[in-house]
């Protein structure tokens, strides 16, 4: 029996045995380094951003609500009125008198008003049986004066003489004043006013309210029954003009408003 490494025979099987093992290991070797694979690299969580630091801040004062842009109408402040009354002295009548009615007009009823002096009475007007002057044709001619004109001019004749209408069953019935309910012209005169006039104040009183109440038909309004209302009904008294206190009540203030309101710009007098 061959002993592998002992005596002196050959040796050729063993040497080839021992060979064929040493491969195998290296090969067994090889095989286990090679198909281990790497150990994964641990996973660490990513760290979380590291907020920064606030920076220090003030106190801000807070920013108003931005103010809403004004209407037009808001941003429109030119004056305006109701309407443009023309006075026409008709004949003869006190300037102090006609100065008084046109400031009660402007003041009561929003209106701008231009005079017209040095008109004569025309002669269709009158009227022979009872030798005074037609209201109603004294209106006639007073709206001659508007031809041309825009819609809301109106036009007021102011006269000394004695003026009259048909009332009723009356044909021919003396009054202080005559107004076109919705139309443009209306008439005073000073003739009845000035009848038992306490004083001069008391006889102005009555010219400017009457001038303020015919107007007042112009522009829309009727007769009413408010307590001291200016656009009360005479009835032929003069004590209704008297008792009155000159201003317009609540319910045709109303009621002008909504007739005549405010919407014509105050023409500029370029002299």
């Amino acid at each position: 029996m061959n002993e592998c490494g002992r005596g002196t025979g050959p040796v050729t099987g063993c040497h080839t045995g021992l060979m064929r093992l040493a491969s195998i290991l290296v090969l067994c070797a090889c095989s286990a380094a090679c198909g281990q694979s790497a150990p994964a690299a641990e996973a660490h969580p990513a760290p979380a951003a590291t907020p920064a630091p606030e920076e220090a801040t003030s106190p801000r004062a807070e920013t108003p609500a931005a103010t809403p842009a004004p209407t037009e109408a808001q941003a429109d402040d030119t004056p305006r009125v109701r309407a443009l009354v023309k006075l026409i002295i008709l004949g003869t009548f006190p300037d102090e008198l006609a100065d008084a009615a046109q400031e009660g007009l402007e003041d009561e009823l929003q209106v701008e008003v231009e005079r017209i002096d040095g008109l004569e009475l025309p002669e269709s007007a009158y009227y022979p049986p009872r030798r005074r002057y037609r209201a109603d044709r004294l209106l006639e001619f007073l709206n001659e004066h508007l031809s041309g004109e825009p819609a809301t001019t109106r036009v007021l004749g102011l006269t000394s003489v004695d003026i009259s209408t048909t009332k009723g069953p009356h044909r021919d019935w003396g009054v202080f004043g005559l107004g076109e309910l919705g139309g443009r012209s209306c008439v005073i005169s000073t003739f009845r006013l000035r009848r038992r006039a306490r004083s001069p104040e008391h006889f102005e009183f009555r010219i400017v309210t009457t001038a303020i109440h015919e107007v007042g038909h112009t522009l829309g309004l009727e007769h009413c029954t408010e307590p001291a209302c200016i656009m009360r009904d005479a009835e032929g008294s003069i004590r209704t003009v008297d008792t009155g206190d000159g201003h317009m009540g609540p319910d045709c203030r109303a009621e002008l408003d909504r007739e005549s309101p405010q919407t014509l710009p105050v023409s500029v007098d370029d002299g």
